[in-house]
């Protein structure tokens, strides 16, 4: 027995008919939020859902226009800051090149180590990009304003590299960062992340809630969950503190920025 496409599918004279539109011809919207993912597939999609939630619509036609460009086979971030792996950057610049090209007018990233390379990318799209980390200092500076101590769940790489604890708000206040101990970082922290890569979602939940724990044990008074990877096994209920999702906090910057005036 043959298989033959459906004659709907087919133009005149049998052909398939030409696509509409090359991506390289959508005109630019400022209104659309392009989405640098694949890093991993999972915290994508989470970070979208967590636009639609932030998102006040009623209709479709409400919601925030986003294009993803989600591309797995970006090298290993953590691998690259260590020297032991190729440098993402050229494929992270490629895959937000087809973001420039299908009209997006800002650029986020739903990966936090990924920001290592965030003033590289900006240069090279050459469109404004929202920065995850502000994101969550500013939320974080919010939930514990008088200098108490924030726990941070990271990757080695993102805490090695001061992404966060270097970086201050706009008006120069830095919050009060309390780090796992190398041992928590070795046996939880980074295991539990890979665990939530490779889906296992159980084991996952179980070493970075020990991880989140032992920082409130050691006097966090909110977490803040610094890998977009965590966010999907652990709450503020396990945590055993209000935690601050950079993903969340990330999501509700760009949906702000859609819907300001200037982009309506």
């Amino acid at each position: 027995m043959t298989h033959d496409t459906p004659r709907l599918a087919r133009g005149a004279g049998g052909a398939l008919p030409a696509a509409p539109m090359a991506v390289e011809a959508i005109r630019p919207q400022t209104g659309i939020v392009g989405i640098l993912g694949g890093m991993g597939p999972l915290a994508t999609v989470d970070f979208m859902r967590k636009m639609l939630e932030a998102t006040p619509a009623a209709t479709d036609q409400e919601h925030v226009p986003v294009v993803v460009s989600s591309i797995p086979q970006v090298p290993d971030r953590t691998a690259a800051f260590r020297g032991e792996g190729e440098s993402p950057l050229a494929a992270m610049v490629d895959s937000g090149r087809r973001l420039v090209a299908a009209g997006a007018g800002v650029v986020v990233v739903p990966c936090n180590t990924a920001h290592l390379w965030f003033d590289e990318i900006e240069r090279a799209l050459a469109l404004p990009m929202l920065h995850l980390v502000d994101a969550a200092i500013a939320e974080a500076l919010e939930r514990v304003p008088d200098g108490g101590k924030v726990g941070l769940l990271a990757t080695d790489a993102t805490l090695a590299s001061g992404l966060y604890l270097n970086r201050a708000s706009p008006d120069g206040r830095r919050v009060h960062w309390l780090q796992p101990t190398a041992g928590e970082m070795l046996e939880l922290v980074m295991p539990g992340i890979a665990d939530v890569k490779a889906g296992a979602m159980d084991s996952a939940a179980q070493r970075l809630t020990r991880a989140a724990q032992a920082l409130c044990a050691r006097g966090a008074r909110a977490i803040v969950l610094g890998c977009t990877e965590i966010p999907l096994v652990l709450d503020a209920a396990a945590a055993g503190a209000p935690v601050i999702d950079a993903t969340a906090a990330l999501a509700r910057q760009a949906v702000a920025w859609a819907l300001a005036p200037q982009h309506k």
